[in-house]
C-alpha cells in the first residue's frame, strides 16, 4: 500500500509562498479557511457546496469579490447580499444533464470566466469532489489564483478503484498549484492505513506557482491562524505534513 500511496500524499507536501503572509478568511471554526494574504484583483470567487454557512463567501463579498455560490441541497440562500449569486446547482465531473446537476467546466463558460486566470474557488462538496477533479480539462484550475478545498472520503484509500479517483484527483489539484496550508477537519476520525496516520477529512489551500515563489515549508500544523472545526474538541495535531 505504502508505495502507491506514497507519491500521492508527498504532492500534497506543504510550500510557503516567499514575500506574504497568511490570513484567515471566513468564521472561526468550521466555515472559515486559512488562505494566503493574495485577494487584491480578484475578479469573482466561486463556492461550491454552502449549506447553511456562507462566512467565507460573505469575508470575500465584504471586501468587493462578486461570489458565485453553488449547492442544490438547500432551498433557499441563507443570506442575502448584493455580492453574493447563489444557484441551486450541484456539481458534477460528467454531464448528466440533470436539471440540478452540472461541470465546473459549463459553469465557468456560462459566466464568461473560462478564459480567466484572476478567481478564487472553494469546495466543499462531501466527497463528490473525487469525481470532479478526476474529469477535469488539465488546465481548467489555472482559472483560480487560489483554491480552498476540503478533501473527504480518504479513509476509502484502501480501495483501488478509489486509490486510481483520488490521484487523478490530486494530479489535477497540484498541476499547476501547490498547497500552502493543510489543516485537519477534528469532525472526522484518524486512521492508519500502510503504517500511515491520516485524517479522513482534510483542508486543502493551495496556490497557483505563478503567483509567488514557493520554497518547501518546515511549518508545524495546525498554526496559530488555525482553529479545530469542532471547538469542544481538540484540534488534530499534523506536524509538517511531509511523507
Amino acid at each position: 500500500m505504502q508505495p502507491r500511496l506514497l507519491p500521492i500524499l508527498r504532492r500534497l507536501r506543504p510550500h510557503r509562498p516567499v514575500g506574504t503572509d497568511k490570513i484567515r478568511v471566513g468564521r472561526d471554526h468550521d466555515g472559515g479557511y486559512v488562505m494566503v494574504d493574495d485577494l487584491d484583483g480578484v475578479a469573482a470567487a466561486y463556492s461550491l457546496g454552502i449549506s447553511d454557512d456562507v462566512s467565507w463567501d460573505l469575508d470575500l463579498a465584504n471586501r468587493g469579490i462578486e461570489v458565485f455560490q453553488f449547492d442544490h441541497t438547500i432551498e433557499n440562500t441563507p443570506v442575502e447580499h448584493p455580492r453574493l449569486h447563489w444557484s441551486k446547482l450541484g456539481i458534477e465531473g460528467v454531464s448528466s444533464e440533470q436539471e440540478q446537476l452540472d461541470t465546473l467546466t459549463h459553469i465557468l463558460a456560462r459566466n464568461a470566466h473560462r478564459d480567466r486566470t484572476d478567481l478564487v474557488l472553494k469546495c466543499d462538496i462531501e466527497g463528490h469532489e473525487w469525481e470532479m477533479l478526476s474529469h477535469l480539462s488539465s488546465n481548467l484550475l489555472d482559472c483560480f489564483r487560489q483554491i480552498v478545498i476540503e478533501i473527504h472520503l480518504l479513509d476509502r484509500l484502501g480501495s483501488d478503484a478509489f486509490l486510481d479517483t483520488l490521484r487523478r484527483g490530486v494530479l489535477a489539484l497540484t498541476a499547476n498549484h501547490r498547497v500552502v496550508h493543510v489543516h485537519a477537519n477534528n469532525c472526522a476520525p484518524y486512521f492508519i492505513l500502510g503504517g500511515i496516520p491520516l485524517p479522513s477529512v482534510l483542508e486543502l489551500t493551495l496556490l497557483r506557482r505563478d503567483r509567488r515563489r514557493l520554497e518547501p515549508s518546515d511549518e508545524t500544523f495546525p498554526t496559530a491562524l488555525d482553529m479545530p472545526n469542532a471547538p469542544h474538541l481538540a484540534d488534530f495535531q499534523l506536524g509538517t505534513f511531509r511523507f
